[in-house]
């Protein structure tokens, strides 16, 4: 399961020397989804322990009514960083 005192922050910003803000993450390659073991990209700190999803997986569950319902009853705090996905084809497409 997902190391506890990792997650502090849902996404922590700082200022590089640029001036620009840059993201840390807190999910890295070793988190895998508990369903596929593909890497997980949100973290679902729940009342009873910890969720790690992959994208598809995550947005199959928050888009199934009975399965959202029980998400949000189990839920405290939702680590995203799903826009890593977007933000990976981007450098990609620019080879």
């Amino acid at each position: 399961m997902y190391n506890k005192g990792m997650a502090r922050q849902i996404i922590k910003e700082h200022h590089s020397v640029s001036n620009t803000k840059q993201k840390e993450w807190i999910l890295n390659a070793n988190d895998r989804c508990d369903r596929c073991s593909a890497q997980a990209y949100v973290l679902v700190k729940g009342s009873s322990g910890d969720l790690l999803f992959c994208g598809h997986h995550y947005d199959k569950i928050m888009n199934n009514s009975d399965a959202y319902i029980k998400m949000m009853s189990f839920m405290l705090e939702i680590t995203d960083e799903r826009e890593r996905l977007v933000e990976n084809k981007l450098v990609g497409s620019h080879n």
